[in-house]
């Protein structure tokens, strides 16, 4: 049945399928839409299936939709790596690696760390995806992505854990805000501020909830979001105060969206850790991208756009 299936419109379905669209789908192709319906048509012909049930609401697909659409995302993908194999050069790399990055240092690596691998190895594809640390954890566990930075958590069954660099967490406010007015700020007055944070199991909650203990000072947490983008918005709008690492929301603090100050007495630290899992094989790829990865966070720290301190 494989091969009678053209990847045409394998790719043509789930566009339809992730866009939600047949118009969106077909812009997004570049073809002409009655063309991409008659991909999806020819489909259900051959697999003798209706795949998509359309309303005016949209495309969603049918439970044999959704079965297929498994194994045409596995097909595209041993297409995808068959040709990038065989057109890459004698001894040059070649394979698909997945990399997890938090949302809070995401912006700061992902730019870098995609053009490197552009350049240094165009046929490794690199898929790379931004996820709460907790969510990042399970997937390590399952083996569903082969490598990940993680803050402040050590070696499992599961996967390795390597200390890259420590951070001090900042308070972050509007830039008129009362306590970001000086470059530090006291732990003790932290206990008068209303902050917005993540939930538990989040990584960065932990961090605060296990400094608060130590530290013997109480957080008073009256909004939480499970969203890295919420805490910043929150944040610029004035009213609430964020913990956040000063990198992550660098282009805020530039803009004079936001303004910051240190923690101390004592510091909130946090160690960014390199994991790989141990669900997966290792190969030549993953080694790279993941060799690159590290190294791309120490250049990060050491030319200044990272303050941290390297381990």
């Amino acid at each position: 049945m494989a091969a009678m299936l053209e990847i045409k419109h394998l790719r043509s379905f789930l566009r339809v399928l992730d866009l939600g669209s047949f118009s969106k789908a077909a812009r997004s192709l570049n073809i002409a839409q009655p063309v991409l319906s008659q991909h999806v048509r020819k489909l259900e012909d051959r697999l003798a299936v209706t795949l998509m049930e359309r309303s005016a609401h949209g495309v969603k697909a049918t439970h044999a939709g959704r079965e297929f659409a498994k194994n045409a995302r596995e097909i595209l993908e041993l297409a995808d790596r068959t040709e990038r194999q065989f057109k890459s050069k004698p001894g040059s790399l070649f394979g698909e690696v997945r990399l997890g990055l938090p949302g809070s240092v995401c912006p700061i690596i992902a730019p870098v760390l995609i053009a490197r691998a552009a350049q240094l190895y165009p046929n490794i594809k690199l898929i790379l995806s931004e996820f709460m640390s907790g969510d990042l954890a399970d997937r390590l566990r399952e083996g569903r992505i082969d490598g990940a930075i993680l803050f402040n958590v050590d070696e499992t069954d599961d996967y390795t854990s390597k200390p890259l660099i420590e951070e001090k967490l900042h308070l972050v406010g509007a830039p008129d805000a009362a306590h970001v007015q000086t470059p530090a700020i006291a732990a003790s007055t932290l206990t008068q501020l209303p902050l917005v944070s993540t939930r538990p199991p989040h990584g960065l909650r932990l961090l605060l909830e296990q400094w608060s203990n130590t530290a013997n000072i109480e957080l008073n947490f009256t909004v939480e979001a499970d969203a890295p983008s919420v805490l910043v918005s929150l944040a610029a709008e004035g009213g609430h105060y964020s913990i956040l690492s000063a990198a992550a929301v660098k282009r805020e603090l530039a803009a004079g969206l936001l303004a910051s100050a240190e923690i101390t007495g004592p510091a909130i630290e946090r160690t960014a850790c390199l994991c790989t899992s141990k669900r997966l094989p290792s190969n030549q790829a993953r080694e790279a991208l993941t060799k690159l990865l590290e190294t791309t966070i120490r250049d990060l720290v050491s030319c200044g756009s990272w303050t941290a301190r390297i381990l």
